[in-house]
């Protein structure tokens, strides 16, 4: 293998093989992390990157993303006993200010609980719509559990909304109830914080979206909804309502979304990314350097921004660690939930 650095990423880990990664093939995957590999942190890579020293052996970072509460229950028990130092990166409005504390593995392995005490995560979309529906969701992370982990993980940024926004006027398909994404919740509503949500009704149309910080936003307009919503149930029953609705939406309308201005934008964006950063620091008592792209979606006009607040901003771009490469935009590789998958981007990535 070559002395190759690279930085691998998570969200979830549950109890047992499902939605996503299962804790024992979790606890296999680290376990041939610590045999062969350097297990470093974002630091270690800074230095690499800003001054003459490398790591004389393959060397990996092992992340997560969104700050769920599986990380604690099931990763950091694993990760704490192999001795593994990790990061993660939480959104800093999904955190819950309280002081709850639940059980993890550890407690389990120790005879505290039963496994049956221990947390069943939900999926990520459901954990996170349920946070934008209601104002909280129990599968993210408390304020006194993140600061537990931190002899294990350090803590940077994931920004305060995680939500994806339209950007574009093409319309792409109709809302029928079965598709769309978790944050459209978000994107149907009106303001930059949660203040003003919009459940997605049946005829909504869907635009192309991304990141809410990776693009100048577009709201759908009120009339435009007005429109859809005085058609009624019989309209939708029929067999071809998407394309007949469509063709509605073009003859009446001219425009669909009334979109922010690239200053506002802008304006929009580091007050984000501040109030994150400070929300983040005020929670744990030390500075967050470092900021992971939500969705991995990032343009040149956000990387900027980043880079007045944070050392450097990490991506989904699948790569190895090389110098000379931009701060703003460093890769990160997913790990699929199957091992297969996991050994087959290792193997990859030390040879690449």
């Amino acid at each position: 293998m070559k002395n190759n650095v690279f930085i691998i990423f998570y969200h979830k880990i549950i109890p047992r093989w499902g939605h996503t990664k299962a804790v024992s093939t979790f606890r296999w995957e680290m376990s041939i992390l610590k045999e062969h590999f350097n297990v470093i942190t974002l630091e270690d890579v800074y230095e690499y990157l800003t001054t003459d020293k490398w790591p004389d052996k393959p060397s990996v970072v092992i992340s997560f993303d969104d700050g769920y509460l599986d990380n604690y229950v099931y990763a950091y028990p694993v990760l704490k006993q192999l001795g593994l130092k990790a990061t993660i990166f939480p959104i800093s409005s999904r955190i819950i200010k309280e002081d709850i504390k639940r059980p993890t593995l550890e407690d389990y392995w120790q005879g505290k609980v039963s496994k049956s005490q221990l947390h069943k995560p939900k999926t990520m979309a459901e954990a996170n719509y349920e946070f934008l529906s209601t104002g909280r969701s129990e599968d993210f992370l408390s304020i006194t559990e993140l600061n537990a982990i931190k002899d294990v993980f350090d803590i940077y940024g994931h920004a305060k909304v995680h939500a994806k926004v339209f950007y574009s006027e093409e319309i792409i398909d109709f809302y029928d109830g079965k598709n769309g994404h978790w944050s459209n919740i978000y994107a149907y509503g009106y303001s930059t914080d949660f203040s003003q949500l919009d459940e997605p009704k049946i005829g909504y149309p869907l635009f192309p979206d991304r990141n809410n910080l990776a693009v100048r936003r577009g709201y759908l307009k009120k009339e435009v909804k007005e429109f859809i919503n005085s058609l009624g149930n019989c309209f939708f029953n029929r067999k071809n309502w998407k394309e007949e609705l469509k063709e509605e939406l073009y003859t009446n309308f001219r425009s669909f979304l009334d979109f922010e201005t690239e200053e506002e934008r802008k304006e929009r964006v580091k007050k984000e990314l501040t109030e994150a950063k400070q929300e983040l620091e005020e929670m744990i008592g030390e500075k967050v350097r470092f900021f992971s792209y939500p969705f991995g979606h990032y343009d040149e006009t956000l990387m900027e921004i980043a880079s007045e607040i944070y050392d450097a901003s990490f991506t989904t771009e699948k790569d190895i660690i090389r110098k000379g490469q931009n701060l703003q935009k460093l890769p990160r590789i997913e790990i699929a939930k199957d091992f297969p998958a996991f050994l087959s981007k290792i193997i990859k990535f030390s040879f690449k």
